[in-house]
């Protein structure tokens, strides 16, 4: 069951590459693209690839896994419940919303599942 981490950790590379990279796969005109939009993006992929960093640590350190899972399941769960908002308040596109909503909903509940495995 450990090697969830492994799976969630790419998929939070995943996730982090895309947020960084969208723009380079693209004819963009980041002139105009708002800058805040775009320290939001830089910030979301940090934030999604710091806690990748973090399912590998407690991959191998396993000793750590209950505090950290802690925050990796309450995060998962914003994701999901704020896609969820945006999915049903403002047009937020139903495959963005399967991808990042449902997807961290899915690993949430895998956390849940292995911490209480343990």
């Amino acid at each position: 069951m450990e090697f969830v981490l492994i799976i969630a950790a790419a998929y939070n590379f995943l996730g982090a590459f895309s947020m960084w990279f969208q723009f380079a796969d693209n004819n963009y005109d980041l002139t105009q693209v708002a800058p805040d939009y775009l320290q939001y993006r830089f910030f979301t992929g940090g934030t999604a690839f710091l806690f990748g960093v973090i399912y590998l640590y407690i991959f191998f350190v396993p000793d750590a896994v209950m505090p950290l899972l802690v925050f990796g399941v309450a995060l998962k769960m914003w994701s999901f419940f704020s896609s969820l908002i945006c999915y049903k308040k403002f047009g937020f596109p139903r495959s963005d919303f399967f991808k990042v909503g449902v997807g961290n909903l899915v690993f949430a509940l895998l956390f849940l599942v292995y911490m209480y495995s343990l």
